[in-house]
């Protein structure tokens, strides 16, 4: 199940991990952004009257709060606070799940990038929910995919296509002194707590504020497809897609603590000399014994040929 978390709002611009945008500590809704494999976002709808959400509200978020951002999928439709509209483009688009937003959509003008967001609602009818809760849950995801494109189409009026393109990116591999991490083997006696105050007593992820005014990133019992794909989606630095090449294949678990920095060296290896703290690519190597290393990759990529601020309702 994918977590949303809080963080500060400094840093809540720098952390769109496991496809949702998250800060601070663990909660546990269901993210918009956790929209599954390409292949079963392709799947086609099988049911004519899930087309579109019954009832939607779009608005544009205030400017001035702390920002929780994300989206919720709830049984019958989706509850958004501060969400960007080219993480829910790329949920309704791509089937590139690990790109950063920048690479997965293009074309975008700056009032629909990041900062701003919108609140977004929208509801199935009682009729819907009977129809949706017969499918299997590839088809609900289907569904909820061609819903969401709807929504986008009718409230932003949003037309796109699709184009081949070769972009730069990483490939995750073991650094030269090996892993400095071990393998899972069991609940983490010192996990998070649910809303309800119970324990996670599998596999989570969580992000906090960390020394000199960084970040902290806690992984516990994940794969290293699932860490590629967490440096891919989150604005931590690496802003292209990661792809794992490690060759471990167990569960593993592990502390990374730097500072968000999006400069690049001469190295090829970001820094920033304002940032007291080291980079995610300095973090990677000595704190975990991994390493990023450049490559490229043919991807589709979505681009926007039309889009228009939404009426709010």
């Amino acid at each position: 199940m994918a977590r949303t978390v809080r963080l500060s709002s400094r840093l809540a611009s720098a952390a769109l991990c496991a496809g949702i945008l998250c800060a601070g500590m663990v909660s546990a809704p269901i993210a918009l952004a956790q929209a599954g494999t390409g292949a079963t976002a392709a799947a086609a709808c099988p049911d004519a009257s899930l087309a579109a959400y019954d009832v939607t509200s779009v608005k544009e978020s205030h400017p001035d709060r702390i920002r929780f951002v994300g989206a919720q999928e709830i049984p019958d439709g989706i509850n958004g606070e501060d969400v960007p509209l080219s993480m829910m483009v790329q949920q309704a688009y791509s089937k590139e799940r690990n790109l950063p937003l920048e690479d997965a959509v293009t074309g975008l003008p700056d009032w629909a990038k990041m900062p701003n967001y919108y609140s977004v609602q929208a509801k199935m009818s009682p009729e819907q929910v009977a129809a949706f809760k017969a499918l299997d849950k590839d088809l609900q995801r289907a569904c909820r995919t061609q819903m969401l494109q709807a929504l986008l189409a009718d409230r932003f009026k949003l037309k796109v296509h699709k184009e081949t393109r070769q972009l730069l990116g990483y490939d995750l591999l073991v650094g030269k002194g090996g892993p400095n991490f071990q393998e899972t083997t069991g609940p983490d006696p010192n996990a998070p707590k649910r809303p309800d105050g119970t324990p996670i007593t599998g596999s989570y992820m969580s992000m906090h504020s960390g020394k000199n005014g960084g970040m902290e990133i806690t992984v516990h019992g994940y794969t290293m497809e699932q860490v590629a794909g967490i440096l891919s989606q989150s604005n931590l630095g690496v802003n292209h897609r990661v792809v794992d090449k490690t060759g471990l294949t167990g569960k593993y678990s592990f502390n990374l603590d730097f500072t968000p920095s999006s400069g690049v060296g001469p190295a090829g290896s970001p820094t920033d000399a304002s940032d007291p703290g080291p980079t995610i690519f300095n973090a990677l190597e000595d704190q975990a014994g991994l390493r990023l290393q450049r490559a490229a990759e043919t991807i589709d990529v979505v681009v926007v040929d039309h889009v228009e601020r939404p009426a709010a309702n």
